[in-house]
Parts: structure tokens; sequence; C-alpha cells
């Protein structure tokens, strides 16, 4: 076993691409000759798999970091490993907050785990975070934590840089996948065991536009349908800007896609969208989804909107409510605007109170609610 460590647990917080990360992460593990334990309380090496989306998720590590550092003083031994987002750019002050970490690496060098893993030891910290690097697929498959879908890459990073996003900062710019990879990938998979592929990428609609001039993320689609076994296949995240009536083409006529989509709205007002850095507008936005509703009569579309974004009036947020009242039947994710450290809107003037974000917010789910028990 890799320096004493027979046994280990993963803790990952945030977003499926994180999830499928861990499962990369355990993968590496047990090739190193660890077994994963359920308890963290029987781990020799506990993983931090961490997200940096919004200040809660940091604050819910930070947290955590301070629960084991009492459990490594009645287990002196016991390894703290730390990796995904945060790291990225708060290498420093998670060092100097929790110097119980012995093992601290970034989204894109999860490869070098086992080399790491050989050199650590109880006096010193390992480090390795790139910044400038592409993903590096890693040689074995993932060790997959789900009973009944695989999760599946087909990209890395963003090129979007919506003004309170942090993603492209953390996960670099987008990079798809070879398409014969992913092909490969899906091939491999237990069909009988995994009854959904899901595709994952910061925006899947891009994908290929950094690799292929005639190939898109509809060919793919099409092409991963026709991998014999498949029973259904899902894809996120969408951005409104880049669907295309081919995609909705595909997705409309092969009978093993999922017929939903996830379309963050984000805002209901204009000058917001604008300020967030998105690309369309409410009306472009809701002449989408009425195209896709006609198109694919029983569609599922769910929706994001975040309130408190630096500088809305009490008009604009009025305006994102009306914007769900319009999208009613769906499924809409809300959260209050949180600063991110690196984006463009953490510097932006006129910051909302965290006050008054929590009172848009409760007034934004209550209306969601009841929204979503109307009829589309």
């Amino acid at each position: 076993m890799a320096n004493n460590l027979n046994t280990f647990h993963i803790i990952t917080y945030g977003c499926q691409m994180n999830k499928n990360d861990s499962e990369k992460i355990a993968a590496l593990l047990e090739h190193c000759g660890l077994s994963e334990v359920v308890s963290e309380k029987d781990a020799d090496l506990i993983i931090l798999n961490t997200c940096s989306i919004r200040a809660k998720s940091e604050l819910r590590v930070f947290g955590k970091l301070g629960q084991l550092k009492h459990q490594k003083k009645t287990k002196p031994n016991l390894k703290i490993g730390i990796c995904g987002c945060m790291p990225q750019y708060k290498e420093k002050e998670l060092l100097s907050k929790a110097p119980i970490i012995n093992l601290i690496f970034g989204t894109n060098t999860i490869h070098r785990l086992p080399e790491l893993l050989s050199t650590i030891t109880s006096r010193n910290v390992i480090k390795d975070i790139a910044k400038n690097i592409e993903q590096t697929e890693i040689p074995i498959p993932p060790k997959r934590g789900s009973l009944h879908q695989a999760w599946i890459p087909i990209s890395f990073g963003c090129n979007n840089y919506c003004t309170y996003c942090i993603v492209p900062h953390t996960r670099g710019k987008e990079k798809s996948r070879k398409k014969e990879d992913i092909i490969k990938e899906i091939i491999a998979i237990d069909k009988n065991k995994y009854s959904k592929i899901v595709l994952l990428g910061q925006n899947v609609n891009s994908y290929g536009q950094d690799m292929y001039e005639n190939y898109d993320f509809a060919d793919l689609l099409q092409d991963v349908s026709e991998v014999p076994g498949i029973k259904l296949i899902d894809f996120m995240t969408n951005h409104p800007k880049d669907i295309s009536e081919k995609l909705i083409e595909v997705v409309k006529h092969t009978p093993n896609i999922n017929k939903s989509f996830h379309l963050p709205l984000q805002s209901g007002d204009n000058e917001i969208l604008r300020k967030m850095n998105r690309h369309y507008t409410v009306e472009s936005y809701m002449a989408l989804i009425n195209k896709i509703k006609k198109e694919i009569p029983n569609v599922e579309i769910s929706s994001d909107i975040i309130v408190g974004f630096p500088g809305e009036t009490e008009e604009q947020f009025q305006n994102s409510l009306i914007a769900v009242r319009e999208i009613r039947g769906f499924r809409v994710n809300t959260s209050a605007y949180s600063p991110r450290e690196l984006t463009p809107a953490a510097t932006m003037p006129d910051q909302i109170s965290t006050k008054e974000k929590a009172r848009r917010l409760q007034l934004l789910m209550r209306i969601v609610d009841e929204s979503s028990k109307s009829t589309i």
C-alpha cells in the first residue's frame, strides 16, 4: 500500500463534474492498492473534492476541515487531501487555515495522483496545482458511484466568462474530448447496470468548436444514441445562446434521448443579463423555449434564476418574477448572488445587502412554488 495508506474516503461537494472527478480519484486510489471505506473514521486518507460556485460551498469545506482537525488529534497518521476548484485559487488560504492538509491538488492534475501519493508524509505538504494545462485523461476507467447512471464528460472548462462565475478561473478554457474517446468510454460501460448515460460539460452545446470544423454536439449526441445497449441519454448543462435547431431535431427524433433541456435563464431582466455577459435577451430565451415546446410537446425544461446581482433594482428583480410566472410549470433552481473572487461581478458597484438578497430569494422561491403547480 502507498506509504502505509490502506483505506480512503472521498467527500464530494458541488456539481456532477466534481462527482465524476471523484470517481476518477477513487479508481486511481484503488489502482494504488487502497480500499474505499464508507465511514471516514475508518479511512487512512480523507480527500475533500471541493466546489467554489458559491461562498456557502467553501464555508462547508472549511467547517469540515475544522472537524477533521479534531479527528487527526486522535488519529495522528490520518492524511488529509484537498482537491477540486478551491485549490485552484485559494491554495494559500487553505494551507494557512488548515495546516492539517497533507496533499493539495487541482482540477487539472488528478492524473498525477499516484505519483503524489508515493511522496506523502506526515511532515510535508504535497502540492500540485496547475492553472494553464489541459485536463489529462486517466489511464483506467472511473469507479462509478451511481447505481444506475454513468457520468461521461465530453469537455472540460468554459469559455463563456459569465461575470459572476468562477468556473473558467478554476477549470480553465474549454477543451473538448475526442469523440472517439467518448464513444470508447461509453462502449465499455455495462449497459445492464447503467440504464442512463449523462453527457457532461459546462456548456455541452459548444462541444467540438475547439476541435472540429463539421462536427458538433448534435452529431455527438446522434453517435452516442447509436451505441448498442444505450437505454437513455441525458446531457447537461446547456447555454441558451448555443442551442441549435439541429440539436432540437436530434432530441425530437431519437427515441433513447431524454426529452429534457436544462436552460438557465439567470435573470428576467435584459440589462442584468447584459451585465452577466450571458449573450441573449429575455425575449430570445422565451422564443427558444417556445420553439422547443412546439417541436417536442412532451419536453421537460428546467432553469436557474439568480437574485441580488450587483445593481439589480427592485424593478429588475420584479422582471425575474414575471419571467418565472411566464415559464410556469418548469423546475427552477433559485439562488442569491454570491460574490466570487477573480470575477468581474465581485467588484461591480451597488452590491446588494445580504438581508435584501435573502428577502428577494424568499419571494422568488414562493413564486417558483406557485408557478410550478400551474400547468404549462
